[in-house]
């Protein structure tokens, strides 16, 4: 990598770009800290890149279209392997919300989350922030921001999205690309495109008017204001109808690739598959430049086409080739990652890296921006009075999430600092109430050791059997309990445990097995000092090894509560400063009272980065709900924390809680009329329980810092001003996808989109069916007013809007206020519009009493369709009913204007 150290060591923190060489070029940005490099007019075929493809062999130019192996693995999703000679560098490329690789790194709310605050500001301090850690990790690319849309109400990737909204998801995704990019690390957006939830090998079809304000609206932002470097192309079988005659998987896409994303934006840089998603070598005439695990693009492949000494030579594809490799190197030159220092005077690239890299992750900053941010993103969505709460107040704490926090959950993600994560909602309102505030999990992950337990013989315990790699016994003990303290345990060994689980209650028990997780290449000197700390990535996943119990002799399908890092669990081992955690698997079976024959297995890596142990717990469902209910009883307000682990949701329906949550809730509302739920879902869940509660707090997955901000929140410490970017649904039978299977799981072999633009609230305002709660919605310990709406066309068909806003209750906090337009008279009624669509909004801070007029300026994009038949936005003329509010069914202004 001696092209990017160079550079960096020559860096100056002041200067983002020198001009480039070629006359052509264009001039460096005037605030240049503050966004992406600038494009060169003769980009990518600047003077540089040209000198440089016309010097790379045919297999150096096959090797930057086709990932590599990383000789110092960093557990990054990928490399690019370089070329020395040339001063090209080998790219990490590692996937993102915040930076996933080995080395520790700070875990943000859930982009969800972050939508919530609809506050650019606070975009721009996390992609800076997550752009200065991926480059203290030496990290190059980054696989973000998601710019798919949440068009259905529960697809487990909504979490990483921008929300509902193409408007919100613009905005935001131009203000984070461009806050990454201005600290020198390069920004992918994923994934283009038409990549919503649906099944992927089952054709979409979506119209192209609908494609074009919805779903492609990120795409396009993140290409024109964002400047992204790269795009990845998604796993999704579509056709853009209108545009395109027939369906393709979108790495084959042509009409997208080419036509709309290198054609009609004039998009400079370069598209790299999604993993797996490369379906051919004639990827690379279709758009795609760069592919990942598969082998379309690898040499046995490519290069018999590319040659020019093959018999099988094709113009085209070395054309292509080349034209690829041209989009990767311009974007290298763009950053300053090509060591120049060897090319003649005319190919010199001019552009120096914009700053030297952090010596490490600052993470007291990291601590400081992720708990502004999971304050921001909370969203009170009821209150009937019940909060805040007060300190001097006895508050039981219930539920699975109120002592492990589900900070980051999935493995596209930091997994955020360990002693950080370990900070669950309970320990931050102990350290606010102090005694005042209980705990009783009610559903337990972490469970009671289990010590009812006999051999065969009749002895207290399980007895032990260890075999060793062979699968030869070597030895047997009995184990009075396993209480994860063992020091006996030898890696690559295998160990069974047999005996009886001595049951005196009949209930559904979780039964959970915990072990340490984490993998050692044995190398001190590697990255991170060789410790996989358990990403699901690079060599060695850090997996713990097998686990296996039966029951009854009945073998059991153990599973990891989805929401739970194993860096949140107590009792893990820190291995090279970092700690680890606990792997915790479990499974739910009922006993009835009596002996029950058990067998546990435990067969630790031999490259387990700490020592093997294994604890065996257990925790009766019924009896930890009939434990809550009491705790709540006692207690003046009860708070009961839920999530959505391990479900599961057909296509177009509405999420639930995980198993038993709904009863829990249920169950301590009965007990204590002051009871308040908190949320940790990523997305929209079912409410049954709604009436029987007197507050409700989303607080989504909301990163290392999420248990100190919901305290923060729950106690008023901080003032809840999150709005939901995505419509809460009353349930299944209220959503657009409710008696229209051909818009979710499909029909006739294809899925329709037929709602068009109606996705979203925007179905809801359409049809007039009420979701439980609104796009945009979100209340406050304070109370706002709206007056004197006035709006001018400026001349060009934009529009100025100005709206004033008081706060009218006692306390500080931030409105929201939301811009809707309505529909024109004057379009054809070839082209489908909508009642009412976001086109602005805002986030005011207001002192108690305190009133400001907001300008708001709405484009004329903003209030165009896009015309099939013209390939074009045509503004939408005459008469428009233009709204302000709180979200979009709370618009108490609206007036009129006339566009010309």
């Amino acid at each position: 990598m001696l092209g990017k150290r160079t550079a960096a060591a020559a860096a100056c923190a002041a200067a983002l770009l020198l001009s480039l060489s070629s006359p052509a070029a264009a001039s460096p940005p005037s605030n240049q800290a503050n966004g992406s490099p600038s494009i060169a007019a003769n980009a990518p075929w600047t003077s540089t890149v040209t000198w440089l493809v016309g010097r790379l062999s045919v297999d150096e130019k096959l090797r930057l279209v086709h990932g590599g192996t990383d000789p110092d693995p960093h557990g990054e999703a990928g490399i690019i392997l370089g070329v020395p000679r040339l001063g090209i560098p080998d790219i990490r490329q590692a996937d993102a919300h915040g930076v996933n690789v080995y080395k520790d790194a700070t875990a943000y709310p859930t982009r969800l989350g972050l939508a919530a605050s609809f506050d650019r500001d606070a975009i721009t301090r996390f992609g800076r922030s997550v752009g200065t850690e991926g480059r203290a990790l030496d990290v190059d690319l980054i696989y973000g921001p998601q710019v798919d849309l949440a068009r259905m109400p529960t697809w487990a990737r909504n979490m990483t999205t921008y929300g509902e909204d193409p408007y919100l998801a613009a905005q935001l995704t131009g203000r984070e690309i461009n806050a990454l990019q201005s600290t020198g690390l390069m920004s992918q957006v994923k994934h283009f495109t038409i990549y919503n939830g649906q099944d992927q090998n089952t054709p979409s079809v979506v119209t192209d008017q609908t494609a074009h304000e919805l779903y492609l609206q990120p795409s396009e932002a993140a290409v024109k204001d964002g400047k992204v470097t790269s795009v990845m192309c998604s796993y999704a079988k579509f056709q853009i109808s209108g545009a395109e005659a027939r369906p393709d998987y979108a790495c084959s896409n042509s009409g997208a690739l080419n036509g709309i994303l290198k054609d009609q934006w004039n998009f400079k840089g370069w598209v790299t598959s999604d993993y797996f998603a490369a379906k051919s070598t004639s990827d690379l005439l279709a758009g795609m430049d760069q592919e990942f695990v598969t082998s379309y693009l690898a040499p046995a492949a490519l290069k018999p086409l590319v040659d020019p000494a093959s018999a099988t030579y094709d113009k085209t594809y070395a054309g292509a080739l080349d034209q690829s490799v041209a989009r990767i190197l311009y974007q290298y030159q763009r950053f300053g990652l090509l060591d120049d220092s060897t090319y003649p005077r005319s190919a010199k690239s001019g552009v120096r890296r914009i700053s030297s890299a952090p010596a490490a992750v600052n993470k007291q900053a990291g601590i400081a921006t992720s708990r502004e941010l999971a304050d921001e993103a909370g969203v009170l969505l009821k209150n009937d009075g019940a909060l805040p709460l007060r300190s001097d107040q006895s508050v039981a704490l219930i539920g699975p999430t109120a002592d492990l926090l589900p900070s980051s959950p999935g493995g596209e993600r930091s997994r955020g600092f360990g002693d950080r994560n370990r900070i669950s909602p309970y320990d931050a309102a102990r350290s606010i109430a102090g005694d005042r505030a209980t705990l009783t999990p009610g559903i337990d992950r972490v469970g009671t050791t289990v010590t009812a337990l006999t051999t065969a013989g009749g002895a207290p315990g399980l007895t032990r059997t260890a075999k060793d790699a062979s699968g030869k016994v070597i030895g047997t003990k009995v184990d009075s309990a396993l209480d994860g303290r063992q020091t006996d345990l030898v890696r690559g060994d295998s160990y069974t445990w047999d005996g009886d689980l001595n049951v005196t209650t009949e209930d559904d028990y979780w039964l959970w097995l915990q072990r340490p997780i984490g993998t050692s290449s044995g190398n001190s000197s590697a990255y991170n000092g060789g410790i996989n700390p358990g990403l699901a990535q690079g060599p060695g996943t850090g997996a713990t090894g097998t686990a296996t119990l039966s029951v009854d002799g009945t073998d059991q399908t153990l599973a990891q509560p989805s929401t739970i890092l194993p860096n949140t669990y107590p009792g893990g081992p820190t291995v090279n400063g970092q700690y680890l955690g606990l792997t915790n698997v479990g499974v739910k079976v009922h006993l009835t009272p009596g002996r029950h024959k058990i067998s546990l297995g435990y067969a630790p890596a031999a490259d387990t980065a700490a020592a093997p142990t294994v604890r065996f717990s257990w925790a009766g469902v019924q009896a930890g709900i009939k434990a809550a209910a009491a705790a709540a009883a006692k207690a003046r307000t009860a708070v009961v924390f839920v999530d959505d682990a391990n479900t599961t949701t057909t296509p177009g329906d509405v999420g639930t809680l995980g198993a038993d949550q709904d009863r829990l809730i249920q169950a301590v509302a009965a007990a204590n009329p002051d009871t308040v739920v908190v949320l940790n879902t990523g997305g929209a869940v079912q409410m049954p329980w709604l009436s029987k509660v007197k507050s409700v707090l989303e607080m989504w997955y909301p990163g290392q810092e999420g248990g100190t901000a919901t305290a923060d929140l729950l106690y008023g410490k901080a003032d809840p001003s999150g709005r939901l970017p995505v419509t809460f649904p009353t349930g299944d039978d209220a959503t657009p996808f409710a008696g229209h299977p051909e818009r979710s799981t499909g029909q006739n072999g294809q899925i329709t989109w037929s709602e068009g633009l109606d996705m979203g609230y925007r179905w809801y305002a359409d049809t007039k069916v009420a979701p439980q709660f609104a796009f945009g919605h979100g209340l406050s310990y304070t109370t706002y007013a709206y007056s004197n709406l006035r709006v001018q066309p400026t001349g060009d068909g934009d529009l100025d809007v100005r709206v004033t806003v008081r706060n009218t209750g006692r306390r500080a906090g931030a409105a929201v206020p939301q811009i809707y337009v309505g529909p024109s008279p004057n379009l054809p009624a070839s082209i489908q519009q909508v009642s009412r669509k976001l086109v602005q909004f805002d986030r005011v801070q207001l002192q108690p009493g305190e009133s400001r007029t907001v300008h708001l300026a709405v484009a004329a994009r903003d209030l165009s369709s896009w015309s099939t038949s013209g390939q074009t936005w045509v503004l939408g003329t005459g008469t428009r009913t233009v709204y302000a509010g709180n979200s979009a069914t709370d618009l108490p202004l609206s007036t009129t204007v006339t566009l010309r």
